[in-house]
């Protein structure tokens, strides 16, 4: 267990330093630029998340600092620390081989990735983790409610999908102890009685959010709208990660056999697995419930992305460690699940085609060609990570066009357009005064910048 526990710190940290992305500079810019009552009373209310993530930032960089790394060290400990409580899960659910589980979530390529973002998922994912760990101790008398308790509470600060945890922790507790249900009924009406303070800016979170993504198809489809697409992209996103297959027939192919192989494995757990019932029916309570609320949910409101499911990640590859207990001779299973884990994990991890977007080298391209200083022009609501690796002064957003328009050369990042400029008014308006485009480069991420001259 201690090698693993090293080999998933050392997975995270490879690359750790590469450039923010956009809603990693989001996290930066609420945790530097405002103090804990703006943050709480001012930037939040504005968000679609609740606070722990933030305030995790907002205290530990004041120690540690605003870099890369500084902002992604929590997640990549809280990234560590589930690979640990995965092992601990499957010794309590007396799976035959514990270190398995967690060997696969410590290579796993999608959770390496969001052990290495600034944003609450790592978080999430352990938090839901441990909390499940601490009910299987209390169903087993070896745990107390009020530690229960305020996990869960923890949780309802930290991702507001995974509070489908909550009812997927009755069903399990249902299952594996029914005379623990009113106990567990009462830590889990504690906890969400802790979130009452919260109560009144969730609402106002949840006003903005739906009429952000009632407003604009483009935004609801970022955001997660409810399709085949999304819906498949689960299970193939938590085998393979964050890297992306090419849309053709011969890639296609590839992908198939990863996931005709973790198909069979998760048909041997729950289909053949019949001396371990008790592990094999709370897992799936894991796996499915909240999945099942989360697809619900997002014919209404869009939610439904993968990654927003990491916290699922663990009870994915529990079960596929149950389902390898139905084979004789398990070890060619386990080395294919390894291998895939890590072909895939090295794919994001060594290739910089797959990392986040490119804003820092768009930047650093800046101060090479704007030796003159000139205006810089961007999307406002999408500016965090150029204020972050760039020159503030020299940034002016696209609406404030009449600030810089007797300038003779002017630079533009044409980030998220499709989202807020899908008619390129902004470019018309350029051309409207008599600036043509002289030059354009592209970076990683859907960045472009261009120079405009008069």
């Amino acid at each position: 267990m201690i090698f693993i526990i090293i080999l998933a710190l050392a997975l995270r940290l490879i690359n750790l330093n590469q450039s923010l992305w956009l809603d990693e500079a989001f996290q930066f810019k609420a945790t530097n630029y405002f103090s804990l009552k703006e943050l709480l009373t001012i930037y939040l209310p504005k968000d679609f998340n609740p606070p722990l993530s933030y305030l995790v930032n907002f205290f530990l960089s004041r120690i540690i600092g605003w870099s890369e790394v500084a902002l992604r060290f929590p997640s990549v400990i809280f990234g560590t620390l589930s690979v640990y409580i995965t092992f601990l899960i499957a010794k309590q659910l007396n799976l035959k081989k514990p270190l398995l589980p967690a060997l696969f979530l410590a290579s796993a390529p999608l959770h390496i990735y969001y052990s290495q973002e600034a944003r609450m998922y790592s978080l999430t994912c352990f938090l839901v983790t441990i909390s499940t760990w601490s009910l299987i101790r209390i169903l087993k008398q070896k745990s107390k409610y009020w530690l229960y308790a305020i996990l869960l509470g923890l949780i309802l600060y930290s991702h507001y999908l995974a509070w489908f945890i909550i009812p997927a922790h009755l069903i399990f507790t249902f299952i594996y102890k029914k005379e623990k249900i009113k106990p567990i009924i009462l830590a889990q009406v504690a906890a969400l009685a802790s979130f009452l303070p919260w109560l009144p800016i969730f609402i106002t979170q949840l006003q903005t959010g739906l009429a952000a993504s009632s407003s604009s198809n483009q935004w609801a489809s970022v955001v997660g709208d409810l399709s085949l697409k999304s819906t498949s992209l689960v299970l193939v996103k938590f085998i393979i990660g964050r890297i992306s297959i090419e849309n053709n027939l011969f890639f296609g192919l590839i992908l198939l056999i990863p996931l005709i192989f973790v198909s069979w494995l998760l048909f041997l757990a729950i289909f053949k697995s019949k001396y371990n019932q008790l592990a094999k029916k709370s897992l799936l309570t894991w796996l499915l419930t909240p999945l099942i609320f989360i697809i619900t949910i997002s014919i209404k409101v869009p939610v439904l992305s993968y990654f927003r499911l990491l916290f699922l990640l663990p009870a994915f590859y529990l079960l596929l460690g149950l389902g390898l207990e139905n084979l004789k001779k398990p070890t060619f299973a386990i080395i294919t699940l390894l291998s895939i884990n890590l072909a895939c994990s090295s794919i994001y991890l060594f290739n910089h085609q797959f990392h986040r977007e490119n804003w820092k080298s768009i930047s650093n391209r800046l101060v090479e060609l704007n030796q003159t200083q000139d205006p810089v022009l961007i999307i406002p609501v999408v500016d965090a990570p150029l204020k972050y690796y760039y020159s503030q002064n020299q940034i002016v957003a696209t609406d404030h066009l009449e600030r810089v328009i007797n300038q003779k050369t002017l630079w533009y990042i044409s980030y998220a357009e499709p989202i807020f400029d899908p008619q390129y008014k902004f470019r018309q308006k350029l051309d409207s005064v008599g600036f043509k485009e002289v030059f354009q480069q592209h970076f990683r991420g859907n960045l472009t910048l261009i120079k405009y001259t008069l």
